[in-house]
């Protein structure tokens, strides 16, 4: 008689799952579920934990290949709910912003990759160096802190190889900064929109230059 042996889901981060015995079982039932609205795709986790579940020895990399590259799971939880169902709680990467064409900044600062993708996230876009992202979102931070004022939303933020700042708003606006004087060329951007907060005008500015030593190049 083969003798059974129990397969324990891995389980990163957020805990362990509870032991499971795979005779008699011809499907299992899955369900998902997270605090946040879940952005992976959805079948891949259960056709990822279903193999876990049902095959033998279990292959980390085949959990770090499906789960962590190709959908948006930082951890996961498994609890088992009866013979043959179970509970996954799934915890995902926040992102922030998209990085370039097909990356994501998380919440931890991390640049990711998954292949589903969810495109209607409506995200702030950011384009420059790796090293410099943490940045990038600090300055697309204290931008739209001024934009705030007049109801205008920062939609893509490139740091070009020359160290300029081009900034799209979501109104097709564009602001142009150098970042070696950015904190100078910021408190000039603050005191332009005090000072035009009131005359209407603002809404219809086209471009907005501050890589000047003391003034401003405003494009209607």
């Amino acid at each position: 008689m083969n003798k059974l042996i129990p397969l324990l889901l891995i389980v990163l981060t957020l805990g362990c799952s509870e032991l499971f015995d795979p005779s008699g079982f011809n499907e299992i039932d899955i369900s998902i579920s997270s605090d946040h609205k879940i952005l992976s795709n959805q079948k891949v986790i259960k056709d990822t934990v279903s193999s876990l579940l049902l095959n033998q020895p279990i292959d980390y990399l085949d959990v770090t290949n499906e789960l962590y590259t190709k959908t948006w799971v930082n951890a996961f939880h498994s609890k088992r709910k009866s013979h043959n169902k179970y509970n996954i709680k799934v915890k995902e990467y926040l992102p922030l912003a998209k990085w370039g064409n097909g990356r994501y900044l998380t919440h931890s600062g991390l640049l990711i990759n998954p292949s589903f993708n969810n495109t209607s996230l409506n995200l702030l876009i950011l384009r420059g160096p790796e090293s410099e992202r943490l940045e990038l979102l600090d300055i697309s931070r204290q931008i739209q802190a001024q934009l705030n004022r007049y109801d205008e939303i920062v939609e893509e933020i490139n740091l070009s190889s020359d160290g300029y700042l081009r900034v799209i708003t979501q109104s097709g606006t564009k602001l142009t900064f150098s970042k070696k004087s950015f904190r100078e060329q910021l408190e000039r951007l603050e005191d332009f929109i005090s000072f035009e907060l009131f005359s209407g005008k603002l809404n219809n500015i086209r471009n907005m230059d501050f890589r000047y030593n003391n003034g401003i190049s405003i494009l209607f």
